[in-house]
């Protein structure tokens, strides 16, 4: 595999060198191989924001390592890390803690696992906090430049492996319920819902529906587009992935509404609207502090 790709995700930010670092021992162990960074805006330790992205960037980014660092440290330490190979030929460097289980999925599930646990792969002295630049790192570059995936440890049985289980929507009658899954940088609100739930709760594109949130109760109608909402409207619609999303044209839906990762959802269906792109908000949000 010299000279393939590692693509990079984490929930480091870019507030300092972690990402640089993490960067610099693999070109010191790899140099022909190539990152590609996906992500390093995951909330911090948050497994499902991290795993919901991965699955949504998965089926468009190069095959080669994933190397995946998002994870918890509480009293009992770390979880243990593996190096999973998917069935497409791709290999997952990641925590045992399901937040490439989705992704590993979608490519066809696993083929063999093994644990991360050949220490003369990590680097020296490893310290008990930046597991991604002492442990997950240098194993993805070797595993980029030809390490055989025997050689970081021994072999796991797949079904012992942890993995992610998002909330799924539900459709009751005429309404869906359902929660924010993502929140993009544009204040996009993706849920964890398609058209197709949708429209078996009897909502149609064009269609007027009833959405609420918190303490919010809306009256927006289903567009192709935010762009079908005039400038500062809020509007139901679908996110590059086929999503359904909250948006505001030319705006932030997330801090209009006040409305964060995993807030609950329910869209209800209402009186089909002779005017679509039009959106009404029912009670009037409350007063910024």
């Amino acid at each position: 595999m010299t000279g393939s790709w590692i693509n990079f995700l984490s929930d480091y930010g870019v507030d300092d060198a972690s990402v640089g670092v993490c960067h610099g021992v693999i070109a010191r162990h790899a140099p022909s191989a190539r990152v590609l960074d996906v992500c390093h805006a995951i909330a911090p330790q948050d497994v499902g924001h991290a795993a919901v992205t991965l699955v949504g960037a998965i089926g468009y980014l190069p095959m080669g390592v994933h190397l995946v660092v998002v994870e918890r440290l509480d009293a009992d330490g770390y979880t243990r890390g593996a190096a999973i190979r998917s069935t497409d030929g791709s290999t997952f460097v990641c925590p045992d803690n399901g937040v490439a289980s989705l992704a590993w999925d979608a490519l066809g599930g696993v083929a063999a696992v093994h644990e991360i646990s050949n220490r003369e792969l990590w680097l020296p002295l490893p310290t008990a906090v930046f597991r991604g630049r002492d442990v997950y790192a240098p194993v993805a570059a070797r595993l980029a430049a030809g390490l055989a995936l025997t050689d970081v440890g021994p072999r796991l049985d797949p079904d012992a492996l942890t993995r992610f289980q998002p909330r799924a929507c539900s459709v009751d009658d005429d309404h869906v319920h359902g929660e924010v899954v993502s929140v993009d940088h544009f204040g996009n609100l993706s849920l964890n819902m398609t058209r197709a739930e949708l429209e078996a709760a009897g909502i149609l594109l064009g269609d007027l529906v009833e959405v609420l949130a918190g303490n919010r109760v809306m009256r927006l109608t289903f567009t192709h587009t935010y762009g079908d909402a005039p400038r500062g409207g809020v509007t139901l619609c679908e996110d590059a992935l086929r999503r359904v999303m909250i948006a505001v044209n030319c705006g932030r839906a997330a801090d209009l509404l006040r409305l964060r990762r995993q807030d609950a959802v329910v869209v209800a269906q209402l009186p089909r609207s002779p005017s679509p792109g039009r959106s009404i908000l029912d009670f009037p949000l409350p007063a910024q502090r």
